[in-house]
Formats: structure tokens, C-alpha cells, sequence
């Protein structure tokens, strides 16, 4: 139920309250400056506890702390998230990919990538490549792991010109 409504019907019922405890008679000045006052009494009763919720609401949206005597607002914000080392740009230059890791593939969308075994052989660099650029190739000798070369180059590793 909203609070306004349950005020109207708290004056409602000190009103008939009112009347009921009295006999019947005609209403005078003196009782009708009663029933004022109460309907003022209710009415400033009614909106001291709207304006408590209201604040209790605002409270809740903004917490202040006291630091160093100084208040602190508190917004919430989001939380800051690290970025996982893998996604982070290479600071300097990276090793580069040797050429006769390079093979040429059909199928897909992808025409060149490294293979997997071959750089764990000749790159000694080859557990920081990217997990992004991973993927599966089908070759003669069952399925091998690969690295797409477009997305290596896109995160900044070269291939060897031997």
C-alpha cells in the first residue's frame, strides 16, 4: 500500500473517532478548530515520515564515511577488472616466428598459420602466444594445434624472413 494512502485513512478514522465519541449535536466553533488541529497534526505526522523514508532511501544510495575529518561519498561505481597478462600489448619487441612453421591451409578462414609442434621445437617463446589465435587443423597425421597468423600479426608478432 502507498503511504499516502495509508495517511488518508489514518485521518479518516481520527476524524470519525472524533465524532463518534461525542453525542449528536451541532458542531461549533470550538469543536471544528478541533478537528482541524487534528487533520493538521495528522497531515505534519504523515509527512515527517515521508521525508525519514526519503532520506533512509538516499542513505542507502550514498554512504558517507568519515576519513581524516573529511566525509567520503562513496558512488557505486563499477569495480575496476585487471586485465588477464595475455590481452595486455607486448611492451618491446617480440621474438619472431620462424618461417618454417609457416604452412598454407585450405578451408576455413584463415589461409597461413604456425603450427603448434614446430614452434614448440624452434620458437623458444612458444607458451606466450596468444590463446585467442589457437586453433585445430586437420593434417596427415591426425589433428594438430595451430596459430592463425592474422591474429598473431594483429597482437604484434612477426615472421622470420629466413
Amino acid at each position: 500500500m502507498s503511504r499516502k494512502f495509508i495517511a488518508a485513512v489514518l485521518a479518516i478514522s481520527t476524524t470519525l473517532a472524533t465524532f463518534s465519541a461525542a453525542p449528536a449535536r451541532a458542531a461549533s466553533e470550538e469543536d471544528i478548530a478541533k478537528i482541524l488541529g487534528a487533520a493538521a497534526t495528522i497531515f505534519i505526522l504523515g509527512k515527517a515520515i515521508e521525508n525519514s523514508r526519503n532520506r533512509d532511501n538516499d542513505a542507502k544510495k550514498k554512504r558517507t564515511t568519515v576519513h581524516h575529518n573529511k566525509p567520503v561519498i562513496h558512488h557505486y561505481r563499477p569495480i575496476p577488472k585487471v586485465e588477464p597478462r595475455h590481452t595486455r600489448p607486448h611492451q618491446g619487441r617480440l621474438a619472431a616466428i620462424p618461417q618454417r612453421c609457416v604452412r598454407r591451409i585450405t578451408g576455413g578462414n584463415v589461409r597461413r598459420v604456425a603450427m603448434g609442434p614446430c614452434l614448440n621445437r624452434h620458437y623458444s617463446s612458444a607458451k606466450p602466444l596468444p590463446r585467442a589465435c589457437r586453433m585445430t587443423v586437420a593434417t596427415q597425421r591426425g589433428e594438430r594445434r595451430a596459430y592463425a597468423l592474422p591474429c598473431l600479426r594483429q597482437r604484434g608478432y612477426t615472421i622470420a624472413r629466413n
